[in-house]
């Protein structure tokens, strides 16, 4: 019965001494763990500098050949506008001045006939008393120019007329030919109207075209800016990268160098190995990263030559 309380007294003290030891081991790699973190200097982080400028770019609205054809025959709609007015003002002042003209020919007419109806009574007038005061009121000289007056009349008469006439008839044809002329005005003004639409279209197109070579132009080079800029942040923040990292270094060497930093390291190591169980520190040496990952190859393999091999 002895044996066997010893036995689970004994169990027990290992189980509680073998907790105990974990727990120091535990303890001891993670000081081990800290004290190596804080001898490896920390590498400073590229510094986050403000993004290169981003530049305005040009924009083009092109337009559609239906969209061009469009905007073309909108400038010209108020010159196609006038020109029209123009024809129809022109058609109606030709129109006006001819009927005007007829007018003033039927006018001039009576006027003719009235003067010529005045000098026939004069003539009449003249002859009479020319025969009554030589005593041929009626004498066959009287009567005859008398009749010569009155056929002088009626020609002249009928002369008037027949001008007229022949004035009124070439009026009035000039004003049926003017339906025929304002046709035909208002087509070679269409031809001449048409020859513009193209030229204005052709003008369009070269100048929306001449506007996508400029934005083209204007745009690659606001992004050769934008790259030199972005290369000039990228090498202004390498720059003052490395002169931290120069500076990290000159407090290194300060200090005693990365030689001074790793035999600090060794000499930990074997600080907490020694404060270990053999066998606790053997295992730690052979199993634990820690130890190969800090060390040189030469540093190790001394420390494992210490530990597992005897101390």
């Amino acid at each position: 019965m002895r044996d066997l309380v010893s036995y689970i007294a004994e169990t027990v003290d290992s189980v509680v001494n073998r907790q105990s030891r974990n727990e120091e081991v535990d303890n001891a790699m993670r000081d081990l763990n800290e004290f190596i973190q804080n001898q490896r200097p920390q590498i400073p982080d590229r510094p986050e500098l403000p993004g290169a400028p981003q530049f305005k770019r040009q924009h083009v609205t092109e337009r559609t050949d239906e969209e061009i054809c469009e905007l073309a025959t909108d400038k010209l709609a108020d010159q196609r506008l006038a020109g029209e007015r123009g024809i129809e003002t022109d058609m109606q002042n030709r129109e006006r001045d001819l009927n005007t003209q007829r007018e003033n020919a039927q006018t001039s007419a009576e006027s003719q006939k009235q003067a010529a109806a005045e000098s026939f009574e004069r003539a009449q007038n003249a002859v009479n008393n020319d025969a009554l005061r030589r005593g041929l009121a009626r004498s066959s000289i009287a009567v005859n120019r008398q009749a010569d007056l009155a056929e002088q009349n009626a020609a002249q008469t009928a002369a008037i007329g027949t001008t007229l006439a022949r004035n009124l008839e070439q009026m009035d044809n000039d004003l049926a030919a003017l339906e025929g002329q304002r046709a035909q005005a208002l087509a070679d003004f269409n031809v001449t109207q048409a020859a513009r639409l193209t030229q204005t279209i052709h003008t369009l197109q070269a100048e929306q075209d001449r506007a996508r070579r400029d934005a083209i132009a204007f745009n690659n080079n606001v992004a050769e800016q934008e790259r030199r800029a972005e290369i000039e942040r990228q090498e202004r923040g390498a720059a003052l990268h490395q002169r931290e990292l120069d500076i990290l270094e000159r407090e290194r060497n300060l200090g005693g160098g990365a030689a001074a930093v790793q035999n600090a390291v060794f000499n930990k190591m074997v600080e907490t190995l020694n404060r270990l169980a053999p066998t606790d520190a053997r295992r730690q040496v052979m199993e634990n990263p820690i130890f190969r990952d800090n060390l040189t190859p030469q540093e190790f393999y001394r420390l494992y030559d210490r530990f597992t091999r005897g101390r």
